[in-house]
């Protein structure tokens, strides 16, 4: 009786045991959770309507456009947070003008106050040298068929406030004569910083991206797609932040295509349509993304960082474009920001002489640094004399480029109002880097502001000497 009693008793932990392990697996699996900008769970569904038409019944054929159309849907649904279910698509024969607009007054009835609606156009498009307006051309349409076409008012007639409940609409037009009726963007397109986003998000939005103006619109591709859809598509690829705004993705677009020597695309609000200034539509990273993304985190953190260590003359935008850093602001003489490495520092004393290893980077840094000079020769007689010495047992020591020493800046102040980490002696606020601008200056490094900045020589600045680990 006993041995059965203890049986029993065993089967019951034994379940009780996998019960628990297999509940701490589910909740270690979901733990990247899906959350707004503004910390709280994500309402409302994600809508997406994509339109391709490549075979027209009374004009040329088009190359690209359902690959286009197709290739959108595609990249939203693997990486972003859309479901089959809140997707329409309407391809060649199916895109008539009964069946575009149908769809449209569908959404109106359809979408919520807090859901989000994308729309991708690629086809053909028209100009009413009457009235003045672009327009879409269904599959059916013809250039003397003006009655089959659907004008971009008609379209953004649906997308208003008013007319359909969403929150945020971004409709992407991928046409001839895509760019008129909506209020382009004027002005520099701020940063994607962690405000900008959080009050696009709270803020209602009717955006547009089109391919280019009142023009039209060469059919070029690359690859599969033409070369508008392309750089979209590249830019929702290559997206590793959880919240992705339009405006964001816009900048990667316009480079794309301005490199290309293509024509420039267009981006805005509709107008007087509706919508906050300041409001954008957000693409979230679904969770099986996320949780790719911070595998991927975690193995580059074992992977050592390979930073320039050789000096050149360097520009403001190639400051602005170094690799690791997120930069805050802009601005003309450099920026502010911090680096994205993962540092492993580790302190170690040769004698009296104190360095920190940097086992991400495998940089090896001069724990105190020097006082403030702001002659050339003076900054360079200084390393020279602390090879001399062998500092720590090196004579290798050498000013930091600007790469290596923009590493140093922390997201956050650590002490005394500085952006390092407290490894590092406090008394260097500002360090001189070997990279130049120009004949009479270098770039710099400010500790107690976050931010790199070129400066002349007739500055006091310190010196944080390294040198680069076998």
């Amino acid at each position: 009786m006993k041995k059965i009693i203890l049986f029993h008793v065993f089967i019951i932990l034994f379940v009780f045991l996998v019960f628990s392990i297999v509940t701490v697996a589910e909740e270690q699996k979901g733990s990247v959770a899906l959350v707004s900008p503004t910390g709280h769970e994500i309402s409302g569904n994600q809508w997406l309507f994509v339109i391709g038409i490549d075979s027209y019944t009374n004009l040329p054929r088009l190359n690209t456009s359902v690959d286009d159309a197709k290739a959108v849907k595609e990249i939203l649904l693997k990486r972003y947070l859309f479901d089959e279910y809140h997707v329409i698509e309407l391809y060649n024969e199916e895109a008539t003008r009964r069946n575009i607009l149908g769809k449209l007054r569908y959404l109106t009835r359809r979408v919520g106050p807090e859901d989000s609606v994308t729309i991708f156009y690629s086809g053909h498009g028209a100009l009413d040298s009457a009235k003045r307006e672009g327009s879409w051309i269904p599959v059916e349409g013809g250039m003397e068929e003006r009655s089959s076409w659907i004008s971009n008012k008609d379209i953004y007639n649906f997308l208003k406030i008013g007319a359909i409940q969403a929150k945020h609409v971004l409709l992407i037009t991928n046409s001839c004569f895509s760019g008129d009726s909506f209020r382009s963007f004027r002005g520099e397109i701020p940063r994607a910083s962690d405000e900008v986003i959080k009050q696009a998000y709270k803020q209602g939005s009717r955006q547009v991206i089109t391919s280019g103006g009142a023009k039209p619109v060469v059919n070029k591709r690359v690859s599969d797609n033409s070369v508008f859809t392309h750089f979209f598509l590249k830019g929702l690829e290559g997206n590793k932040k959880p919240f992705f705004i339009p405006s964001e993705l816009f900048k990667g677009i316009k480079v794309g295509l301005e490199k290309n020597g293509d024509r420039t695309p267009g981006f805005g609000t509709l107008k007087n349509k509706g919508g906050e200034k300041g409001g954008e539509l957000l693409f979230f990273l679904n969770l099986d993304e996320l949780a790719r993304l911070k595998e991927i985190e975690w193995q580059e953190r074992m992977v050592r960082k390979k930073l320039r260590s050789s000096y050149e003359d360097l520009s403001v935008m190639q400051i602005q474009s170094m690799p690791h850093i997120e930069i805050r602001e802009e601005k003309e003489w450099g920026f502010y920001g911090h680096s994205t490495i993962h540092h492993q520092y580790e302190i170690k004393s040769v004698g009296y002489e104190k360095v920190v290893i940097d086992h991400a980077t495998g940089l090896m840094w001069h724990q105190n640094g020097s006082e403030r000079f702001k002659d050339k020769e003076k900054i360079a007689g200084w390393v020279d004399n602390l090879n001399l010495k062998g500092y720590a047992g090196f004579n290798d020591w050498r000013l930091p480029t600007a790469e290596e020493a923009a590493s140093l800046l922390e997201p956050t102040q650590k002490f005394n109002d500085m952006y390092v980490d407290k490894v590092f002696d406090n008394k260097q606020p500002w360090i001189w880097t070997g990279d130049s601008y120009g004949y009479d200056a270098a770039w710099a490094m400010s500790a107690c502001y976050g931010s790199v900045f070129w400066s002349k020589y007739n500055e006091y600045y310190s010196i944080r000497p390294v040198r680069s680990m076998k």
